[in-house]
Formats: structure tokens, C-alpha cells, sequence
């Protein structure tokens, strides 16, 4: 049977990627999977503007039993040598960061269950707006929305929504912080760290008078996420810095205009 693969608009792929689907690929738009990936597996869904670094690697044992199903939301980060293996199912949500070496385990094996040894193949959820750099989550894991794993834990139980937690084994180390709302003082400092940020990389690249050449003026709503206005170099770099803060908008350049996706 040959798999059904479709490809985003838009869509970047390096050298010496391996790509080996037996059913089913989705590779949303303006992703990129950089050099010498791994994309294996039954059925494999990956949303709008991922970046998946160089050798990381979807797939591995039991990626290609009839269990074996991975969705993963937009905006994925997969880091460098991070590894998702579906064995089972893995649910992976919207705004999802997996650092260096992160590792996602739908399956552990290797010694005798009938000799009392442990072996565990399970599905694994993971929640919208969640950081885990350099961390290992093992089968069965479910974590909730808005969490933040701390680097070198090892999570073998629930985590819930809007906690931190760390360690090995994980445990929350605290509960109910995220979102948080930043007093006026914070936004502001934010906002003119933005704003210097910003107009530093324009005038190094000698582009910082570029709005004067472009009508009109274009409006970031952190808060909702919006854009609204035209498109030019300099809304560009402002979208791009706000992205390295962690602020992502679900809109991309059409004619000169942002347009929502």
C-alpha cells in the first residue's frame, strides 16, 4: 500500500533527511526539518511552522505497529538529538517546545515481563503551551496546558495544567503558575526591550527608516494574538523578535498583509 503524503505550502527540507511513512504524513505549512531528520512511522500528522533540528528523530521501535499514531500540534520545536517514539499513541498539542535530547517514550522494553521485569507500551498526551528542555517522558505519561518541565527530569506520572515541575522522578515544584499576568511595570519593561531589540538589528542592517516607506501602521495584540496592518521588513522583525519571547501569531504575509491561518 503506498501512504498518503501531504506536504504544507511553504514547506523547508534539509539534507539527508530520512523519511519513511508507511500509511500516512502531514507536514503542515512553512515547517522545516533540517538536516539529517528521521521522520518514520504509521501515521504521522505535524502542524503549521514546526522546526524540527538537525538529527532528531521521530520514530524508532514499534513505530510502525497498527497502534502507532502521533499528531502534533503548530509551532512544534523539536530540538537537536530529540527523540518521539509512537509507538502508541502520542497527542502532542499547540506551542510545544522539546529541547536538545528530549526524549518522548511510547514504549519500554527489553527484559522478560514473564519474568517480573518491566515493560511498558502506552500512549502519551501532551497539552498546548508546554517547555521541556532536555527532558524524558516515559509511556503513559499525560501532562496538561501551560507547564514547564525542568532540563534532566524524568516524568513517570501525571503532570497537570500550569505547574513547574522537575527532578527525577518529576514532581510539581509548583502548582498553579502559569499563565501568569505581568504587573504594568513588567509589561513595560518588556515592551521597550522589544522596541530596542528591534530597532538595533534594523539600524545594524542599515534598514532602520524602512516604515517610511510603507503606509499605514501595523498592530501586534499580544494579549489575543493579532496582527493587523501591512506587511514590510521592519513588522517582520518585530513578529520574529516577539517569537523569540515565546509570542507566536497564527498569521502569515499575503500581498503585502498579514492574514490570519
Amino acid at each position: 500500500m503506498n501512504p498518503t503524503i501531504i506536504k504544507g505550502e511553504g514547506v523547508k527540507i534539509g539534507n539527508n533527511v530520512r523519511i519513511n511513512i508507511s500509511e500516512y504524513l502531514k507536514i503542515g505549512d512553512r515547517s522545516i526539518i533540517l538536516d539529517n531528520a528521521i521522520i518514520e512511522g504509521r501515521h504521522v500528522e505535524i502542524g503549521k511552522e514546526a522546526v524540527i533540528h538537525e538529527h532528531s528523530h521521530i520514530g524508532g521501535g514499534s513505530c510502525f505497529d497498527w497502534q502507532s499514531h502521533l499528531e502534533i500540534g503548530d509551532f512544534l520545536h523539536l530540538g537537536k538529538f530529540a527523540h518521539i517514539n509512537p509507538a502508541r499513541k502520542i497527542v502532542i498539542g499547540d506551542e510545544c517546545g522539546l529541547g536538545d535530547h528530549t526524549k518522548l517514550w511510547g514504549h519500554g522494553s527489553y527484559l522478560s515481563k514473564y519474568e517480573g521485569f518491566p515493560v511498558a507500551f502506552d500512549n502519551i498526551t501532551v497539552g498546548n503551551r508546554v517547555w521541556m528542555p532536555n527532558a524524558w517522558i516515559n509511556p503513559g505519561v499525560n501532562i496538561g496546558d501551560d507547564v514547564v518541565i525542568a532540563a534532566f527530569s524524568l516524568v513517570n506520572k501525571d503532570i497537570p495544567s500550569g505547574c513547574l515541575a522537575g527532578g527525577v522522578p518529576a514532581r510539581i515544584l509548583k502548582e498553579n503558575v502559569y499563565p501568569r499576568e505581568l504587573s504594568q511595570t513588567e509589561k513595560t519593561e518588556f515592551v521597550n526591550q522589544i522596541s530596542k531589540d528591534i530597532q538595533t538589528e534594523l539600524l545594524l542592517q542599515g534598514d532602520l527608516i524602512i516604515h517610511n516607506h510603507v503606509s499605514g501602521e501595523t498592530i501586534f495584540d499580544v494579549k489575543n494574538r493579532v496582527i493587523k496592518g501591512p506587511c514590510n521588513l521592519e513588522t517582520e522583525k518585530t513578529k520574529h523578535q516577539l517569537r523569540r519571547y515565546g509570542i507566536r501569531f497564527k498569521y502569515t504575509s499575503i500581498k503585502g498583509r498579514y492574514v490570519a491561518w
